[in-house]
């Protein structure tokens, strides 16, 4: 599979999308509980501005802060990130809303499934050499490289279509989040930048020992 390299202001505009796709989710969830509220509309406002934040911070920090915030790109977990702290804060001032944070955790699944098709597109974060099936080769490469990207997209939105599925388990916020920190930090086997503990892994562990550690600290 060939694949052209779209331009960095596409990559924006489809990672912008995918953030939309899970505001959207939240946003209909909380509808068919009737849980939405007028100042439900300052939530979105914060996921937003938060997943820009937090995806150009994530990307500034995994270069080793090489580039400026102005000039970095949006990474896709960084964005997922936003959600997750603008969710917590959010509820953490209007708890009378409830579910939020389950809709947004719920959420962040498929906003990663659909963030990774921009990746897979800009030919970033792209995998290791690889002469198989469904191997893709970019027009900037010239070798073929697994398709770590189309992987993720798979792993993520079957992850969201189980929480989705399962949204009425009371531990299912706590279930999405160890999931995507394992698969993230798998994931990251099969980069072509692959270094061991690198910062996604490194993130990814801390993610799954502080959601494991509030995850038995409610069941207890």
């Amino acid at each position: 599979m060939i694949i052209n390299r779209v331009s960095s202001k596409i990559y924006m505009l489809l990672i912008i999308f995918s953030v939309l796709v899970g505001i959207l989710y939240i946003l209909l969830s909380l509808y068919n509980e009737k849980l939405l509220k007028k100042k439900t509309i300052l939530l979105f406002i914060l996921i937003f501005i938060m997943s820009v934040i937090c995806a150009k911070l994530f990307s500034v920090v995994i270069t080793g802060f090489k580039i400026s915030f102005k000039d970095a790109s949006l990474s896709s977990y960084g964005a997922l990130l936003g959600v997750l702290v603008s969710s917590i804060i959010y509820e953490m001032i209007f708890p009378e809303n409830g579910k939020i944070i389950k809709y947004s955790t719920i959420a962040l699944p498929i906003m990663y499934s659909f963030g990774k098709i921009a990746c897979l597109f800009r030919g970033c974060c792209y995998g290791i050499d690889y002469n198989g099936i469904l191997s893709i080769t970019y027009n900037h490469l010239s070798k073929p490289v697994f398709p770590i990207q189309l992987l993720e997209i798979v792993v993520f939105f079957l992850l969201f279509i189980y929480s989705n599925t399962n949204k009425n388990r009371k531990d299912i916020t706590y279930i999405t989040i160890l999931f995507i920190s394992i698969f993230k930090y798998l994931g990251e086997f099969l980069r072509y930048d692959f270094s061991p503990f690198n910062a996604n892994q490194t993130f990814s562990i801390i993610l799954f020992i502080i959601t494991l550690f509030f995850y038995k600290k409610a069941k207890n």
